[in-house]
């Protein structure tokens, strides 16, 4: 990690806040796909500030301009392959984090009151980040996207909740069973979910799946308290 990052600022000039209530009570952060804005996550984002009035909701953009000049990135994706992927996304993702620890300073709302929904690359930095700490959030919803590297290890403070459409031609589907395989064998909290006719997107039946697991998933943790 760079000793020295630069702050953080909140919201930065290319958020979009979509509701910030005076008291609130769970921090809702959605991060676009590589080449995207902030807009691109802005429907997800109303139904969520809809459905938890309590919630704050915000789009957060990418620090860095696009290869091809449209929409943000982590980082650049330009002869990304298997070996180098990790000394690109590693980097980015404690840029990441770094991002939504201001968010919860500046919010009051802690990693338990913190639900991610991340697209792509966004996707792929927010697994890794739940995977390096508990701390991040007690929810990731990552679509279409992938891990950089297997996990080893997973805790269950954080409820992983993968959504992929199996006609995604630009991050095969089968990353997403790949993934399942060994979160299960790690007895991680999570669930799959594929969808047999969308692409590389996040469709509306996503979302609704989305806005239905926030409301109806116990998560693994609570249901082992329980039991003891």
């Amino acid at each position: 990690m760079n000793p020295n990052p630069l702050p953080v600022t909140v919201p930065a000039p290319n958020d979009v806040v979509v509701a910030w209530p005076e008291q609130p009570q769970q921090l809702f952060l959605l991060l676009h796909g590589a080449g995207q804005r902030p807009a691109a996550m802005r429907e997800m984002a109303q139904q969520l500030a809809d459905a938890f009035p309590d919630g704050l909701v915000a789009c957060l953009a990418a620090p860095h301009q696009h290869d091809d000049g449209e929409g943000f990135q982590w980082y650049s994706e330009r002869g990304e392959n298997d070996e180098n992927r990790l000394e690109r996304v590693l980097p980015a993702r404690d840029e990441l984090m770094r991002t939504l620890q201001a968010w919860q300073q500046a919010s009051g709302l802690g990693p338990e009151r913190t639900a991610l929904v991340a697209f792509g690359q966004s996707g792929m930095l927010a697994l890794e980040a739940v995977v390096a700490s508990e701390a991040v959030a007690t929810r990731l919803f990552a679509v279409a996207c992938r891990f950089a590297t297997l996990p080893d290890a997973m805790h269950v403070q954080t409820t992983l909740h993968w959504l992929h459409g199996k006609a995604d031609s630009q991050l095969p589907f089968q990353a997403a069973t790949e993934a399942a395989y060994r979160l299960r064998a790690l007895d991680a909290d999570f669930s799959v979910d594929i969808y047999p006719e969308t692409g590389h997107e996040f469709s509306a039946e996503m979302q609704q799946r989305v806005l239905h697991l926030l409301r109806n998933h116990v998560p693994l943790r609570i249901w082992r308290e329980a039991m003891q």
